[in-house]
């Protein structure tokens, strides 16, 4: 009777051992890498806040800012001369872009830099993005009412290779360049575009 009361406390004992042993070895066990939880990470506005900050370099907001002139420097104070805007976006009068913008960089930094058709959205258009978050920014050059009709596809070509735009990555001399250099920030364009271009939440 002793021995068989013996093998039911041991057969207990072992059983309770057995159960709290496996716990921590489940709790060890990896989260689950499903394509859900990837689809849902890339999905959550992540790759728009990775190329985000070219967007926001005064290379591009000077440009993109509020008011009906351009901007200059990396104050991004007012255009000196009283550049503005004009009806089509290169200026008004005899004060045209192209003027003193030329289609390359001249060789001092006191001289006016330069790239093919150098000018401001129009004011129909103006893609103002100063002030705007984020999500809004995001909303904002997708939206074919908001960025001269483009479709995904377009903004992406536009973003990646209209030598506009890549005269920010080659500003001119004692002039800061955006902060990701072409290829990575071409990289992480197309990477948001095959993600579906996903915006951050609001």
């Amino acid at each position: 009777m002793k021995r068989m009361h013996f093998f039911v406390i041991a057969g207990v004992v072992l059983s309770a051992l057995a159960v709290a042993l496996s716990r921590p070895l489940i709790a060890a066990e990896p989260p689950e890498t499903s394509a859900a939880a990837v689809d849902s990470k890339s999905g959550d506005g992540a790759l728009f806040i990775a190329f985000v900050p070219v967007l926001r370099h005064p290379r591009c907001m000077n440009c993109h800012s509020k008011g009906d002139y351009p901007r200059q420097g990396d104050d991004s104070h007012r255009h000196t001369m009283l550049v503005k805007r004009g009806p089509a976006g290169f200026g008004v009068t005899a004060v045209k872009c192209s003027t003193c913008h030329q289609d390359h960089n001249l060789w001092d930094a006191h001289l006016p830099p330069g790239a093919p058709e150098w000018h401001l959205p129009s004011p129909s258009m103006p893609m103002i993005w100063e002030g705007l978050t984020d999500a809004q920014l995001c909303q904002s050059i997708k939206d074919p009412k908001q960025n001269k009709g483009r479709n995904i596809d377009q903004l992406v070509e536009h973003l990646t290779e209209d030598k506009l735009v890549a005269w920010g990555w080659n500003p001119g001399p004692r002039r800061n360049a955006v902060p990701i250099p072409h290829d990575d920030f071409s990289a992480k364009v197309k990477q948001w575009q095959a993600a579906g271009a996903p915006c951050p939440a609001r």
